[in-house]
């Protein structure tokens, strides 16, 4: 198969990506889709690299932004809530992904398929500064946009499965923030952190545990 073609078939798998559904609303209460979560992770990528004081490498964020939830088109979305819930969970999805990132890195033309491949595997890893960085700011935005229903209203969270936990962690810092040790990224988590308290308890919601 030439190049292009595979390219075209790869961004036809991407589509795929397009149509995932995750739990969070928008303001106007339409549902997200990953795509879309996407997108707004990439931006934030963009809007918080002039302020960070290490060196990191700011095209290898956005890719691992880009890549990061790609293998969802092939088998969902799994919930962080829902695999609380259900702690089988957790091992399903890596392993479903694994097959998933495979198959997509067999629909690209060399070189791409690896470093497609590379970037997904160093993103799950979260052992260097890029990986760790994109996937707090992944969780941040997500907790950020769970905010943007009607202004706040938040009381959409406890219909998700396990809902519960949503309001415990929008309202949790994260240890892996503290490891990065960056002013910009601390403070987004404060604003965010601040932000859902005040919906939490505007809503009138009783966080157990």
């Amino acid at each position: 198969m030439k190049r292009v073609d595979k390219i075209i078939n790869f961004m036809r798998a991407l589509e795929e990506v397009c149509i995932v559904k995750r739990d969070l609303l928008l303001y106007d209460g339409s549902t997200e889709n990953n795509a879309m979560h996407i997108f707004k992770l990439s931006f934030l990528v963009m809007l918080i690299a002039p302020y960070l004081k290490q060196e990191v490498d700011y095209t290898k964020m956005l890719e691992l932004a880009l890549v990061h939830d790609i293998a969802e088109g092939k088998t969902g979305d799994y919930t962080v809530a829902n695999q609380i819930a259900h702690p089988e969970l957790k091992e399903e999805k890596q392993l479903r992904e694994a097959i998933a990132i495979k198959e997509l890195k067999d629909m690209l033309p060399s070189p791409l398929n690896k470093k497609v491949y590379e970037l997904f595997k160093e993103y799950e890893e979260k052992q260097t500064l890029e990986s760790k960085i994109v996937s707090m700011l992944d969780k941040l935005e997500a907790n950020l946009q769970a905010n943007q229903y009607h202004d706040g209203d938040v009381r959409y969270w406890k219909k998700c499965e396990n809902g519960q936990e949503y309001y415990k962690m929008a309202s949790k810092k994260k240890p892996m923030i503290q490891e990065i040790d960056e002013k910009i990224i601390t403070d987004l988590e404060k604003s965010i952190i601040n932000l859902s308290q005040e919906n939490i308890k505007k809503c009138r919601i009783k966080v157990k545990g």
